[in-house]
């Protein structure tokens, strides 16, 4: 067989599907093709596959629309009936029952993107035939849609083994719709709840990225924003359904993401959730104050995961009110060397001078933070010390009070320092009794930024503040580069400037003799 034969073999498969299925909506008397085209759906050629699911799709989507299809639930074929229009649509039920399942399995295991992608736009255009022609209300009040058959599409999407996060960028798209995107929460909600528990332990990291993948696509209304787009038509248009009410949508909104919060997620899944908490899911909580556990939780563990944590806890604490007394010195105890050496150190600093810019902190409190990152440029490497000696100058400029730690002498010697920098307590640890002698010590560091932001910190300070932004992403090789692009008039060679080709203590001036003689001068022969 040639190459021609075998690729032409599956094209004329897919026509012949063409034909049977305008048979079978012109008459009744053809329906049998819907057999021989779930037949055809379960093979493994893309084309015939595609051709027979495109098929079912349209020719259940215009029976619906006819209502020949039996929507109860079905006890089995075999049951008796008298009524030929009963048994036909008995039977045409069953067969819309096998291209749900066929459509499904497509949807969650095939290996084709393509395939999965059309499974999910042919589900979707059945889940708009069956709102059009509802036996119940599925989805409560006025609204007609079907609930049931949309928490299998999700239920799908949510795969445990396979990554569904090209299907689910495909079924964005119908987000801009408010009953999509409303009963997408409540059935992911009710689907985390239901594999939660199903899993002893914790759901597989496959399963959580499906199911944070679907939860990061969705856009949220504002306050503002009309609901009257709707995917299935309400029974009655003027109708105040729940899709059309933003407290509904926020409280499914809600649900689904404190139940995807609840399991363990994989640490970069972890970081992921917390870069975008604060701008994509608290404005848009019901509630904000109850994702606090899982803050605090964050929050707790440390490291990198701490640092992330910190913007929502701001957020919670300024924008809804949050008591947290502990908040500051959480903060102050993750001012650590291993600070300087993460991912994320330019977004730490750049939050911590967000919090430290209230001129209500306490002068103790500013003080501490003032030593602790005086005590940390010991040990900071060059290209973050500016940024340190940049935040010690605003943090002084906002509060006066604080400037004695930089001109006060220093104590009984070396090893006198009062300040105790293992105190996790900011108030104990006797920051305001200290001096900034760290500081000094940088003032003859080899850099001459570095020792220059330090003299200036030691001489009265301007009253606006120094922009830290454009320190915060500052690199070892761009002060490098700068060095090595800088012209000097003076290439400093020699501590004492010569003033011959040999020094006034060198050797040579004994054996060579360097200065034209006078010619008055006699020459000894």
């Amino acid at each position: 067989m040639s190459a021609d034969d075998v690729t032409s073999e599956p094209r004329s498969v897919a026509a012949d599907i063409k034909r049977k299925t305008k048979e079978v909506l012109q008459s009744r008397e053809h329906v049998n093709n819907i057999t021989d085209i779930l037949e055809t759906a379960q093979s493994e050629e893309d084309v015939v596959t595609a051709a027979s699911l495109s098929a079912l799709q349209k020719i259940f989507s215009t029976l619906l629309g006819r209502k020949e299809v039996y929507r109860g639930k079905l006890k089995g074929l075999e049951e008796e009936t008298a009524d030929p229009k009963k048994q036909y649509s008995r039977w045409l039920g069953q067969c819309y029952m096998d291209t749900l399942d066929i459509l499904l399995n497509r949807l969650s295991s095939h290996d084709n993107s393509d395939i999965k992608e059309l499974a999910l736009l042919a589900l979707l255009k059945l889940v708009m035939a069956e709102g059009k022609h509802p036996t119940s209300k599925s989805g409560g009040d006025q609204s007609n849609f079907p609930l049931r058959l949309f928490q299998l599409i999700i239920d799908k999407l949510m795969s445990s083994e396979a990554d569904q996060s090209a299907v689910i960028g495909r079924f964005q798209d119908y987000f801009q719709y408010d009953d999509i995107r409303l009963f997408t929460f409540v059935s992911l909600h009710k689907n985390l709840r239901t594999v939660t528990k199903e899993f002893t332990r914790n759901p597989p990291d496959t399963y959580l990225h499906n199911a944070h993948t679907l939860l990061s696509q969705v856009q949220m209304p504002g306050e503002g924003d009309e609901l009257n787009s709707l995917y299935v038509a309400p029974t009655d248009p003027d109708a105040e359904c729940r899709p059309k009410q933003l407290k509904e949508q926020r409280r499914a909104f809600s649900n689904a993401w404190l139940s995807f919060l609840k399991n363990k997620l994989p640490t970069s899944l972890y970081k992921q959730v917390l870069l975008t908490l604060d701008q994509a899911v608290i404005p848009h909580m019901s509630s904000p104050k109850l994702l606090i556990d899982f803050l605090t939780q964050s929050y707790n563990i440390g490291g990198a995961i701490s640092l992330l944590a910190l913007n929502g806890l701001f957020t919670l604490i300024y924008k809804h009110n949050l008591d947290y007394p502990d908040f500051f010195k959480k903060l102050y105890a993750l001012f650590e060397p291993s600070v300087f050496h993460v991912k994320y150190t330019a977004r730490f600093f750049h939050l911590a001078d967000i919090f430290l810019t209230s001129t209500h902190i306490p002068a103790y409190l500013a003080a501490a933070f003032i030593k602790r990152l005086s005590r940390l440029s010991l040990s900071a490497p060059v290209s973050s010390l500016q940024v340190v000696l940049v935040l010690i100058s605003n943090l002084l400029r906002r509060h006066p009070n604080c400037q004695v730690l930089v001109h006060r002498s220093g104590g009984e010697g070396l090893g006198s320092d009062p300040y105790d920098a293992n105190e996790p307590d900011p108030a104990k640890c006797k920051a305001m009794d200290s001096s900034l002698w760290e500081v000094k010590s940088l003032q003859a560091h080899f850099h001459p930024d570095v020792s220059q932001a330090a003299v200036l910190l030691g001489k009265p300070l301007a009253p606006l503040e120094t922009d830290l932004s454009q320190y915060l992403e500052l690199q070892t090789s761009e002060m490098f580069d700068k060095d090595l692009t800088s012209r000097s008039d003076q290439v400093p060679l020699e501590f004492h400037v010569p003033k011959g080709l040999f020094g006034p203590k060198d050797k040579f001036q004994d054996i060579w003799a360097t200065e034209r003689p006078n010619k008055k001068q006699k020459t000894v022969t």
